[in-house]
């Protein structure tokens, strides 16, 4: 443990996220770490010892003990060393779920929240396929669970399956599912076999984010990512980046209901050609651009 004269003087709210928004800008400054992403980073510290909001800690004045500030230091040196944020604190937010991180799935990412609304949008007015009335949504390479878990978050009513390849990622989802107290059922498979065995036979609305990134393209990559996350969630060989979406037409095929919703998020550099190649009879393919502008998802629907 730390000694008192390592931590500031003033343990207010406040003064301690200053702190620890100026350890972290010292820290990282060979990555050139903006301000204010450190001050994002600090807040996330802080809110794993307390996770009120900002504006109510400095209203009351929290104070943070000797064990917490220690605490807080000790995420702090872990974040300075190239650890991610979510795997220090354990958790992220995600559509308001608090998501557990670890190295077996990927981090959750702000802009897949999109990727959930725009699923949503595209299973409006659509009648359920599975026995006794139930829409039923399968999450493709579900790694976290963060997606089937706020699709089930948003719409209790509907069957909500989870599928990954990786066992450890499963476990992750099946904790966090359990955490949440939302049902969800988690199997193991394998999106590249085409018999899409042992998940049911059919879907309302399928979502995904594959891994779509080349190869070529980890060399530059941040070690954050490439050293902490799992590469099978990454990346793709460069001579066949558009595999997992083939594979996720192939499966509509024959798993997405008549009037089903499939829904991917994409490389920005492919999301054009995965639309080209989304294209079925009786079906609408429209690439989505996130808020930022940028083409981050392609949804199919059939009609």
């Amino acid at each position: 443990m730390r000694r008192w004269s390592d931590f500031p003087e003033d343990n207010r709210d406040r003064a301690v996220r200053r702190w620890l928004s100026n350890a972290l800008h010292k820290g990282l400054s060979d990555l050139r770490t903006s301000e204010r992403e450190c001050h994002a980073l600090a807040d996330r510290l802080v809110a794993g010892i307390d996770e009120r909001s900002r504006t109510m800690l400095d209203v009351i004045e929290r104070r943070y003990d000797e064990g917490e500030l220690d605490r807080m230091a000790g995420w702090m040196d872990r974040v300075i060393a190239g650890e991610p944020v979510q795997h220090v604190v354990g958790w992220t937010d995600f559509r308001g779920l608090r998501i557990a991180c670890s190295p077996a799935a990927l981090v959750p990412r702000p802009e897949t929240e999109e990727v959930v609304e725009w699923l949503l949008e595209g299973m409006q007015g659509v009648i359920p396929n599975a026995a006794g009335g139930t829409i039923r949504v399968l999450d493709v390479g579900t790694g976290t669970g963060c997606m089937a878990l706020a699709i089930k978050a948003a719409r209790p009513h509907w069957e909500v399956w989870g599928g990954d390849l990786s066992q450890a990622a499963l476990d992750l989802a099946r904790q966090n599912s359990e955490a949440l107290g939302l049902e969800v059922h988690w199997v193991k498979g394998d999106a590249l076999d085409g018999t899409w065995a042992p998940w049911p036979a059919a879907f309302d609305g399928i979502i995904s984010n594959p891994p779509y990134i080349p190869d070529s393209e980890s060399r530059e990559m941040e070690d954050l990512v490439t050293q902490h996350e799992p590469a099978m969630a990454l990346f793709v060989p460069d001579h066949d980046p558009l595999r997992f979406y083939h594979a996720l037409l192939q499966g509509a095929k024959t798993h997405l209901s008549p009037l089903g919703c499939l829904v991917a998020e994409c490389h920005s550099k492919f999301t054009r050609e995965v639309a080209n190649c989304w294209q079925l009879e009786e079906a609408k393919t429209e690439v989505l651009s996130d808020l930022q502008g940028a083409e981050r998802a392609v949804r199919l629907k059939r009609h």
